[in-house]
């Protein structure tokens, strides 16, 4: 794993939630404006858990891969630009742990309200 700022993922990351869904050609409703509801406080660290969660989950063949993936990262890469460093590796640690890790970045960043 490289720390390489500003990676094609942590970009399009980015996007996700900067889009409407007219941009990209799908119906919208009040409360359905964006492709991704990430709360806006959460943008930057959303943006730095995917492209970890990315580098960490490609090519490991299992989670115990991840988990010595997520170690590593754990250690060495953290980015000291995340508005909260203690929470962006709390939420990869989540998404390694998962099956689902995509959409737990989502729960963990969205402005929407779960159960």
């Amino acid at each position: 794993m490289t720390n390489q700022l500003n990676s094609p993922i942590h970009e399009a990351a980015h996007v996700f939630h900067n889009w409407k869904r007219t941009y990209a050609g799908l119906p919208f409703t009040r409360k359905r404006e964006w492709l991704l509801p990430i709360e806006f406080r959460m943008r930057e660290t959303f943006a730095y858990a995917c492209e970890a969660f990315s580098r960490i989950s490609d090519g490991a063949a299992n989670r115990a891969e991840r988990r010595r993936r997520f170690a590593e990262y754990r250690e060495h890469h953290v980015p000291g630009m995340a508005e909260n460093p203690a929470g962006l590796v709390d939420i990869v640690a989540e998404a390694v742990e998962a099956r689902k890790g995509w959409k737990r970045i989502l729960k963990r960043c969205s402005y929407l309200k779960h159960p």
